[in-house]
């Protein structure tokens, strides 16, 4: 038996690449599925859980959306993340992209 779904919000399906950096450093990651309240990120870098880190990923060309993100839970393949931090221009663009992506998914089930 399968189980239910507890997320209050469905995640949204996508493959977008974005940088993590905690400090000074940074590293390489890609966003796996996302909500407007977190991401699956797959990261070659191991961060331990209740670690702050900044993300930056570009939605659109030139476009952008930088955020906190606290690691919620960590597998050997990724990472789930809840956001902190956004600011209101980057939960708008990150709605706008989700729904987007929702849409274009239903599209290809079709």
């Amino acid at each position: 038996m399968k189980n239910a779904e507890l997320r209050t919000e469905q995640r949204v399906a996508v493959t977008c690449q974005g940088i993590l950096s905690v400090g000074d450093r940074s590293a390489p990651c890609v966003i796996q599925n996302m909500c407007s309240r977190g991401f699956l990120i797959k990261a070659n870098k191991e961060l331990p859980v209740g670690a702050l880190v900044r993300l930056t990923c570009e939605l659109y060309p030139q476009r952008r959306v930088e955020c906190m993100v606290q690691v919620r839970h960590v597998n050997r393949e990724c990472l789930g993340a809840k956001v902190i931090e956004i600011t209101e221009d980057g939960k708008l663009l990150c709605q706008r992209f989700i729904e987007e992506q929702r849409q274009a998914n239903l599209r290809n089930v079709a």
